[in-house]
């Protein structure tokens, strides 16, 4: 037992000494307490943490550790955590890349996201797009035709979805954006 801790003691200090060891660790080696404090040194090693150990506090060390970005939010299978990481960067990430990174999961972090985007409404799986939610992306101000257009065609047979998209773009918008060729004039050789 005294050996475990003395190597665990010893890959503890070579993390810290150096990031990229923990990657050429054995896999039973990367323990709980080798694994926290790898991803303290270098938010990235949480990609080498294996499965039996990961667990919350590992992945919140890693949102706290200094070289951590919006790249770690994928390997966070915590959605409350991957929330937190989306608070954190949202300051200096667009929130379009930032929900690109997780898997939108359920209805609050939907209209989370199409708040915060309204592009985002193509991240949302389809079991969670609902009438609801897409009036609150027609409501977003940054909604665009191609927004729209994409609720148009999923909610095509509900009046009040209707009603919004053509109070944001106007009902013929459509059909003057398309591009028609000029007419040519009949030359003869």
């Amino acid at each position: 037992m005294k050996e475990l801790a003395e190597r665990e003691e010893y890959d503890i200090q070579k993390v810290l000494n150096e990031k990229s060891y923990f990657s050429t660790l054995p896999e039973h080696h990367r323990t709980a307490a080798v694994s926290l404090v790898a991803v303290f040194a270098s938010a990235h090693n949480l990609e080498d943490v294996p499965d039996a150990v990961m667990n919350r506090d590992i992945c919140k060390m890693a949102l706290n550790a200094t070289d951590a970005d919006c790249t770690v939010l994928p390997l966070i299978p915590y959605p409350e955590i991957q929330k937190k990481g989306i608070e954190k960067f949202s300051e200096n990430t667009p929130a379009f890349v930032l929900y690109s990174f997780v898997d939108i999961q359920d209805e609050k972090m939907a209209r989370e996201a199409v708040k915060a985007d309204a592009y985002c409404l193509q991240l949302v799986p389809d079991k969670l797009i609902t009438v609801d939610l897409c009036k609150v992306v027609l409501q977003h101000p940054d909604a665009d035709k191609i927004v729209v257009e994409f609720i148009r065609e999923r909610f095509r047979n509900n009046p009040e979805i209707a009603k919004m998209a053509e109070e944001k773009i106007g009902s013929n918008l459509a059909q003057k954006d398309t591009y028609q060729l000029p007419k040519k004039k009949n030359l003869s050789i």
